[in-house]
Formats: C-alpha cells, sequence, structure tokens
C-alpha cells in the first residue's frame, strides 16, 4: 500500500515537472530574421539591430538567464532585464512591459518581441549592452548578407 501511495507521488511530481517546464530553443541567425520579418513584420533596420543584438545577449538562446550585480535578472532571447520590464521576486521593480519574466523563456518569440519593441521606444537600442559594444558601429548589412543575400532583397538559408 505505502508503494503504491508512494508511486502516485511520484507520477504526480513528474508530471508537475513536464507542465511546468517552459519548450526553449536556440535560433540560427537567418530562422531568427525569418520569424522577425514574416510573423512579427518588423522592418530590416530593426531585424538587423535585434539579430545582432540576440546573437551578443543570449547567443539566439530563448532560455538564456543571467544574474546582474545589482540583483535583477536578464530573461530570455534578448536578455530583457527584471528590474524594469518583466516581473519576477526583484524588489523594486517597474514592470513596464506588463509581463512575468519566466514567459521570456519560451520558444514563442511574441511576449520578447513586444517587450523589445517597448524597450526600444523607450531607450533606444543602447538599452542593450551588446548592441553598445558589439552591434552599434558594426556594417549589419554585412553581418546579415548570408540570411539577405548581396542585394539585401530576400530571405536566404531559411
Amino acid at each position: 500500500m505505502r508503494m503504491l501511495a508512494f508511486s502516485w507521488l511520484l507520477v504526480i511530481a513528474v508530471v508537475g515537472v513536464l507542465v511546468g517546464q517552459t519548450s526553449a530553443k536556440v535560433y540560427k541567425k537567418c530562422e531568427l530574421a525569418r520569424i522577425l520579418e514574416r510573423q512579427f513584420r518588423l522592418p530590416r533596420d530593426q531585424i538587423k539591430r535585434f539579430v545582432c543584438i540576440a546573437q551578443y545577449e543570449s547567443g539566439f538562446n530563448t532560455a538564456a538567464f543571467n544574474r546582474n550585480r545589482n540583483g535583477s535578472k536578464d530573461y530570455g532571447i534578448f536578455q530583457i532585464n527584471s528590474m524594469y520590464w518583466c516581473r519576477d521576486d526583484t524588489r523594486g521593480k517597474s514592470n513596464s512591459c506588463g509581463i512575468q519574466c519566466r514567459d521570456l523563456l519560451s520558444d514563442n518569440l511574441s511576449t520578447a518581441v513586444t517587450c523589445a519593441r517597448k524597450i526600444l521606444r523607450s531607450q533606444g537600442y543602447s538599452a542593450w549592452v551588446a548592441y553598445k559594444n558589439r552591434c552599434r558601429n558594426r556594417n549589419l548589412d554585412a553581418y546579415m548578407a548570408e540570411c539577405w543575400g548581396a542585394s539585401g532583397r530576400g530571405l536566404n538559408h531559411v
């Protein structure tokens, strides 16, 4: 009888873990560009900057998570900060995107893209350290050439 009860508890625990998991994905550069263009209809100028930011902030990984010295945390493919933009257990934050930080860890990019565009409108691309350090002074058309081709017209390799 005890063994049966223990077995049921184990099954419940495993199911709880599986249900609670979010699916994460590591995108490829051109794959992310295609999604930003086709699904979210972002202009090319934003796509090349967001793709560069995603590469250097998270390695295109939607499950990326980092803790900062000030106690805040960065979440998801764009490493969106918990102090200002999303809600977690960090105190004194404003949650300007009105979202749970854990929602940024999913392979569904809707929440991350919507919040990233809000950050862009509020603070510009310089809100991301990776943009300032790795993307701002880079030829992003050349960076995206493998995805868009030399003419920049169509998406390749996606």
